[in-house]
């Protein structure tokens, strides 16, 4: 009998498979499915210290194998969230993972005491990389890293994952940089920062010019730093995200080295995507005569799928 059950951040997950921050919003448009068959995990929305707008359209636009967003973190707040909205993520059945940004480490701290204590928080994700609003993305360096994970990680006793960017030539520094300031485990990434140019006009097609790129296109851009960062921490649980629309994909990113799978904008093209994902993945073992899907997990590393089937 096929278990797909793991044990990660001081939770057990149902499965590998996780929503993504963003396009399934806070899961509550959602629900429903969540009773058909359970979820690995939900990750909420990103929210942030004030309400936010969000930028101006066009704010979806398509891209080769994906689509460039600049939606730009809209939400109500972190007061209007915990009041309203997050009473009734608590009720969903699943592991709820709160994405949270802030632009200062005091305001980081400030929501990670606020969030991590907050009744249906079991996991917090400081969002560090989005390409989407002002500034540069503190996962672009190092240091900066540090100081808004040390700051949310010393105000809460919640798991503390680190939401980081593809947009870095090594990935290694930042995420040794985010785990040394306390960070439980990384997610692995966000949006590759990218452009569009309209032809009529000879200008970029959103507003703040760059977007966030997310589909099929940048899977193997995912792959790399999962890899690389699983290469660097054996023992760090990774939540793997970026270009996950199939089976083959989800399985490449496992075999890569992430324990858990995060699907984004897989769900905006087929809603029930993660939940026919996990259909096919419990499948798929039962056919290869895999029992546990741990023995799956970083198999790149550890001499490929044969030594994993003798293991």
């Amino acid at each position: 009998m096929v278990t797909l059950e793991l044990k990660r951040l001081g939770q057990t997950f149902a499965n590998p498979v996780v929503l993504a921050s963003g396009p399934a919003g806070f899961g509550l448009e959602l629900a429903s499915l969540f009773r058909w068959r359970p979820m690995g995990g939900l990750t909420t929305k990103t929210v942030t210290p004030t309400p936010r707008e969000g930028n101006p359209p066009p704010r979806l636009v398509d891209a080769p194998g994906g689509a460039l967003n600049s939606i730009g973190l809209v939400n109500p707040g972190m007061e209007a969230f915990v009041a309203g909205v997050l009473p009734s993520v608590a009720e969903l059945p699943t592991v709820r993972l709160i994405s949270f940004a802030a632009p200062h480490p005091e305001q980081a701290e400030a929501m990670a005491d606020t969030l991590g204590a907050a009744p249906g928080t079991d996991i917090l994700e400081l969002n560090l990389s989005c390409p989407n609003v002002e500034g540069r993305p503190p996962a672009w360096e190092a240091g900066t890293t540090a100081d808004m994970v040390r700051a949310a990680a010393a105000a809460t006793k919640t798991p503390l994952l680190a939401k980081l960017s593809p947009d870095v030539p090594d990935i290694v520094p930042v995420a040794a940089a985010a785990l040394e300031a306390g960070a439980a485990g990384l997610t692995l990434v966000n949006t590759v920062r990218a452009l569009r140019i309209q032809w009529d006009t000879g200008l970029p097609t959103l507003v703040r010019t760059w977007g966030g790129l997310s589909g099929a296109a940048i899977l193997p851009i995912a792959l790399a730093k999962v890899f690389q960062a699983r290469q660097a921490f054996p023992g760090v649980p990774i939540v793997g995200t970026g270009g996950v629309m199939d089976l083959g994909g989800l399985l490449e990113m496992v075999m890569a080295g992430a324990d858990l799978v995060g699907v984004g904008l897989g769900v905006m093209v087929d809603p029930v995507l993660p939940w026919r994902l996990v259909e096919s993945l419990e499948t798929w073992m039962t056919q290869r005569g895999f029992e546990r899907y741990e023995a799956l997990v970083g198999c790149a590393h550890r001499g490929g799928l044969h030594v994993s089937e003798q293991t």
